[in-house]
């Protein structure tokens, strides 16, 4: 299996835990932390992007979701080879906080700069997030790590 295969099959089984830690998270606090459904909120309401009618399933949200999964999970096999090949739980932590503490600051920046930002309670968001981050993390280079193994 190619190198970019089981990039894009870790991307995508992080991404997926992630988002349903998000759900849970958003369903015990009552409010809207999932990711796809926030970027959906935020492309609703641009002046120069087309109207969303069901911010929960419209795709441009979950696609730049799933996007940005394969971008961070990209990047931890170009910066940390030895990290993606040989994952612990040390390095899990470690490398899922400064993801966490990426993703906050991501976040912070698209709210800050957007005429109308949807509302949710910006410290509980983050909070998870960054919870979101170490899980994502966990899940995706668990999930290289057996595709990696299976294919030699």
């Amino acid at each position: 299996m190619k190198t970019t295969y089981k990039i894009a099959i870790a991307a995508f089984a992080g991404t997926t835990f992630m988002t349903l830690y998000s759900y849970w998270k958003s369903k015990k606090e009552r409010q809207q932390y999932v990711e796809p459904v926030v970027l959906n909120k935020l492309v609703d309401k641009s002046e120069n992007l087309p109207d969303i009618q069901n911010e929960a399933l419209h795709p441009a949200g979950w696609v730049l979701h799933y996007l940005t999964g394969l971008g961070f999970m990209a990047a931890y096999w170009l910066l940390y080879r030895r990290l993606v090949k040989y994952p612990n739980a040390r390095r899990i932590i470690i490398v899922g906080a400064i993801s966490g503490v990426i993703g906050i600051a991501v976040w912070k920046t698209i709210f800050a700069q957007h005429k109308k930002p949807p509302y949710n309670n910006r410290y509980g968001y983050y909070r998870q997030l960054f919870i979101a981050h170490i899980i994502f993390t966990a899940f995706a280079l668990t999930t290289y790590k057996i595709a990696d193994k299976n294919t030699q």
